[in-house]
């Protein structure tokens, strides 16, 4: 939780002073005002319903599990009923991108020309993107200190019974598990991942899955980034480059978020720090209620500290208390806007 409080404010108070450092403030004090918006970004994007297809698919194995869990029907039975969820979800978000196409990439229609300088930026960014899934690959720093992912997706898919076997002793249960530990989803997602395709547990849980959410946590960036430099895609780069170095700088230590996705992706606290929280924070900026609240519930199904009411309730509680703040002081809001203004003369 300690690495989730501070990486937000790593990221913006390391960056140059007209790059970003202030937009944040800049950006909520703009919003203050009758029929003010947050940022330039008004709309969902499509980065935003991936994102709400992920949360999607964490719902479904959440159902899936729970099945298991408490109507006590076998693994084999979860797996196919989450199989026939996704399926359903798939036909259902793909019917919903045929009829909302035009209005979901509008915007982005009408943005001008990525200049040469960009290229570059996205061109070393894709170079260390590319590196960091190499290293996930390569598995030379898996942590596994205090985890028993693999072990318990083993046991599913051994016994095809959900946490009716201890994976420590390959015994069954004698007294039982906190019932908060044994609703979480994850387990099941990744045994149902391992018997669709057949692969070793081990090989989806520390490497396929890590990958997976490594590139969920920068395309939650990349919206953030959209959302505080809303008319400047050279700073976009910039902020996108930037968050993929200080990943490799917090690979050092364990309890960052660098260390957490490159890792030990697999758990639910790399998720949620990688994927859910800066997604959350351009939801606060923007007023998207509704996917505030679904970052809040997927937490509680991934994470079982604090009861899965943690870090997200947290940080949308704070970003609504510093927009009141902000809203309050007089004459605030006027100076976020001027200071826009100049920003988008300067763009000009």
């Amino acid at each position: 939780m300690k690495g989730s409080r501070v990486k937000i404010r790593l990221l913006l108070w390391t960056l140059p002073d007209k790059c970003g450092r202030m937009s944040l403030f800049k950006t909520m004090e703009a919003g203050t005002g009758p029929d003010r918006s947050f940022c330039g970004v008004k709309k969902n994007t499509f980065g935003d319903y991936l994102i709400i297809g992920e949360i999607a698919i964490i719902g479904l194995a959440e159902i899936s599990h729970l099945t298991g869990v408490f109507l006590k029907r076998s693994f084999a039975d979860c797996a196919m009923l989450l199989a026939i969820l996704l399926c359903a979800l798939l036909i259902t978000g793909v019917g919903f991108l045929a009829v909302r196409w035009k209005d979901i990439f509008a915007e982005s229609a009408g943005e001008p020309r990525v200049s040469g300088t960009e290229k570059l930026l996205y061109a070393m960014f894709a170079l260390i993107v590319i590196s960091q899934l190499i290293f996930i690959g390569m598995g030379n720093a898996i942590y596994r200190k205090g985890d028993m992912t693999v072990e318990t997706v083993e046991s599913f898919l051994t016994c095809d019974r959900i946490y009716q076997v201890n994976p420590m002793t390959g015994m069954p249960y004698t007294e039982g598990m906190p019932s908060r530990l044994k609703i979480l989803c994850l387990p099941t997602l990744y045994g149902s991942l391992c018997k669709w395709t057949g692969l070793p547990p081990a090989l989806v849980v520390q490497k396929i899955v890590p990958m997976a959410v490594l590139l969920g946590s920068y395309l939650s960036f990349s919206l953030l980034g959209r959302t505080l430099f809303a008319e400047d895609g050279r700073k976009r780069a910039c902020f996108l480059l930037l968050v993929s170095l200080l990943l490799w700088v917090g690979s050092y230590r364990y309890g960052i978020e660098g260390f957490d996705l490159l890792c030990c992706g697999w758990r639910g606290v790399a998720v949620r720090g990688g994927v859910l929280l800066p997604w959350l924070v351009s939801l606060c900026l923007r007023r998207k209620w509704f996917g505030i609240l679904l970052c809040a519930a997927a937490e509680g199904c991934i994470v079982w500290t604090l009861y899965g009411c943690g870090v997200c309730l947290a940080v949308a509680a704070g970003m609504t208390a510093a927009r009141i703040i902000c809203r309050r002081i007089p004459g605030m809001a006027d100076r976020g806007m001027t200071a826009r203004a100049g920003e988008k003369g300067d763009v000009k």
